[in-house]
C-alpha cells in the first residue's frame, strides 16, 4: 500500500508540474496590454512574451513588447512573438521578423512600428511607405538608444 501511495504522489507531481509553455491567441478588444494597460484592439499589431515558466504577457504593439524586453534584466523567455502586419492574427517569432518603422504606417503607441514575416514583404512595404527596415536585434538596439 505504501508503494501505491508513493507512485500516486509521483504521478500527481508529474502532472501538476508538467505545464505546457506555449503562446496563446490574443483576444482582441478584451485582453489588456501588459505594458501600457490599453485594450489590445488592432489585429495588425498585437505581440506576446511567454516566459520559460509559462507566464504570458500580451501587448497592444511591438513597441510595448520591446520596452518590456529591454527593461527585463533576466530574459528567460520561451517565446517572443509579434503579429505579422500582412497577415493579422498570425503570430511570428520576433527573432525571425522584419520590422518597419514608417511614419506613413502608424501603430497604436505612436512608434510607427510594424512587423512582417519576412524581409521581402517588409522591403516591398518600405518602397511604398518609406522609413527603415530592422531586424529584432537592430530594433532592440534602436530602442535602447531612445529610452536609456
Amino acid at each position: 500500500m505504501k508503494h501505491m501511495t508513493y507512485i500516486l504522489f509521483v504521478v500527481i507531481g508529474m502532472v501538476t508540474t508538467s505545464c505546457n509553455v506555449e503562446p496563446e491567441p490574443i483576444n482582441y478588444n478584451y485582453d489588456e496590454c501588459a505594458y501600457c494597460k490599453m485594450k489590445i484592439a488592432d489585429i495588425r499589431f498585437g505581440a506576446e512574451i511567454v516566459t520559460s515558466k509559462g507566464k504570458i504577457y500580451k501587448y497592444d504593439s511591438a513597441e510595448c513588447l520591446v520596452r518590456t524586453y529591454i527593461e527585463s534584466e533576466k530574459k528567460d523567455f520561451a517565446f517572443v512573438i509579434v503579429t505579422d502586419y500582412a497577415q493579422p492574427h498570425n503570430l511570428i517569432d520576433a527573432e525571425d521578423a522584419a520590422f518597419l518603422i514608417s511614419e506613413k504606417q502608424p501603430s497604436p503607441m505612436g512608434g510607427n512600428l510594424s512587423a512582417y514575416s519576412n524581409q521581402e514583404i517588409a522591403q516591398q512595404t518600405l518602397l511604398e511607405k518609406g522609413g527603415k527596415v530592422l531586424s529584432f536585434s537592430q530594433l532592440i538596439n534602436e530602442y535602447i538608444n531612445i529610452y536609456q
